[in-house]
């Protein structure tokens, strides 16, 4: 296999033949739609909400976050995002995927010159920020912390509580200086308007773009500045950008291509989840569950696509739920429940063929012998007796293929999504790939047609508006009873 990204499935979707049919029609219309787009402007797509399509084009951008990036690693020895959901769920995953897994342990020079990381603002529980900010002040390293807030509303009660904290941790003169803003650029932003009555570090903000939802902000500055930011050994902020925007790019030309071509993944993924939801019910039990099973020991990403598919697609009472799982260690929890419990589930498996530096399991002699002469290898060591000699990277290969041969035997649908490596280019392309899905299934769904307010379903969110209200209710009620 080549350096490419491949999609694979088991063929059993146990659809007919007339919905697979009606489906590819819908494909067809789909993409003749969206095709449309290469000829529309830019503020076209940000009324439709689909400016994030071109993200990876916006040099402008792209620039200033380098530019300010450069500076800030020079500046300051720690950054710390502010943020919830979209805002801070694709630097969690640029952070779980490649950098070094020990970050924060390692020297400057270990790190390249990237600053430590800590993420904060998504929770009231006050206990990891108290610890954050009682650590910072113990290792003198607060004046030299960039607290980079992520927010297009300035609003978010999360993200700003946790801002107001961290205000009053470094004192009311200069503050600013020690904070990034990334928001809208309009006064509808609270912190638009805080950094026109006293700017905020560099004297500038980062936007989020007007059509950038979010889930949907990874390649923006939203992303963008933490990928610049923690540039490692042998890169640069500006070398980690380009390798993004490749392997977005990539993606991009590949959801041009036909709709049934073998490279155009985010089509047939998206065919492929449709289809298991369609089934024949009197054969087989409807599907309503999507594992995603990322086949590495990496979770961020899969949080990531629960965001990314719920809140796009569960709209008008449909759409399937996600659950995030990683391989092996979801083997010894949920696998049970996928074969032995209810047929409702579908599988997704992310399968890396490259995961970094690699490991071998010394041969079963050599470990002995430090034993003493008298010990027997298989007693003491029969896993090693058996798998001496092999690489890591070997076994977890093995084990994922094991775990899709038993769901194949056990009538478990599932798909893979095979990557050459565990790097920011193919990383940052899958992640692409997962939204075209998600805007295909939308389509699929039928979330263009027939909303009065005119936007597209699958960039909204009004199911969040309930719980916000009930807080502030809850909150400012409370607050009233204890004075």
């Amino acid at each position: 296999m080549d350096g490419k990204l491949y999609f694979s499935f088991d063929d059993g979707t146990a659809s007919s033949s007339s919905v697979q049919q009606r489906v590819d029609a819908a494909l067809q219309e789909i993409q003749t739609l969206f095709q449309e787009e290469a000829s529309v402007s830019l503020s076209e797509l940000k009324r439709e909400l689909r400016a994030w399509t071109r993200s990876h084009l916006q040099s402008e951008d792209i620039a200033q976050v380098a530019a300010l990036a450069r500076c800030a690693r020079e500046e300051f020895s720690v950054l710390v995002i502010i943020g919830v959901g979209g805002s801070d769920l694709s630097a969690r995953v640029f952070h779980d995927s490649f950098n070094h897994p020990y970050h924060n342990l390692l020297s400057l020079e270990e790190r390249g010159g990237a600053p430590e990381v800590y993420f904060t603002g998504d929770t009231f529980d006050p206990r990891k920020l108290a610890g954050l900010l009682e650590m910072l002040k113990s290792r003198d390293l607060l004046h030299k912390t960039l607290f980079n807030v992520i927010s297009k509303s300035g609003t978010t009660t999360e993200t700003m509580a946790t801002l107001m904290v961290i205000r009053e941790a470094l004192g009311d003169t200069n503050w600013q200086q020690q904070v990034l803003a990334t928001t809208g650029l309009t006064p509808d932003s609270v912190l638009f308007r805080m950094h026109e009555q006293s700017p905020f570090y560099g004297g500038t903000l980062l936007p989020v773009p007007d059509g950038v939802g979010g889930r949907f902000s990874a390649f923006s500055p939203v992303g963008l500045f933490f990928l610049a930011m923690t540039a490692g050994k042998g890169e640069t902020p500006d070398s980690r950008i380009r390798s993004a925007v490749k392997g977005v790019g990539q993606a991009h030309e590949d959801f041009n291509l036909p709709c049934g071509h073998q490279s155009n993944v985010a089509y047939r993924l998206a065919r492929w989840i449709h289809l298991s939801e369609e089934i024949d019910e009197t054969k087989h039990p409807s599907k309503n569950t999507i594992i995603f099973y990322n086949y590495a020991d990496n979770s961020c990403l899969g949080e990531w696509f629960v965001q990314l598919y719920t809140e796009s697609i569960q709209e008008r009472g449909g759409g399937a739920n996600v659950i995030p799982a990683k391989g092996p260690t979801s083997n010894h929890s949920i696998l049970n429940g996928i074969i032995a419990g209810p047929r409702d589930k579908v599988v997704l498996f992310v399968h890396w063929k490259e995961l970094g530096p690699d490991l071998v399991l010394p041969k079963a002699t050599d470990v002995g012998s430090k034993l003493g002469e008298n010990v027997k290898r298989r007693q003491i060591l029969p896993v090693s007796a058996e798998f001496e000699g092999m690489s890591m990277t070997h076994m977890q290969t093995a084990s994922y293929r094991g775990t899709a041969l038993d769901f194949s035997n056990k009538g478990v649908l599932h798909a893979v999504l095979t990557l050459p490596k565990r790097d920011v280019q193919s990383v940052c392309q899958l992640m692409r790939i997962l939204m075209d899905t998600i805007a295909v299934k939308g389509r699929l769904q039928g979330l263009h047609l027939g909303n009065d307010g005119g936007e597209e379903l699958t960039y909204l969110q009004d199911g969040v508006e309930g719980y916000k209200r009930n807080f502030r209710s809850f909150a400012l009620a409370s607050s009233a009873e204890n004075e």
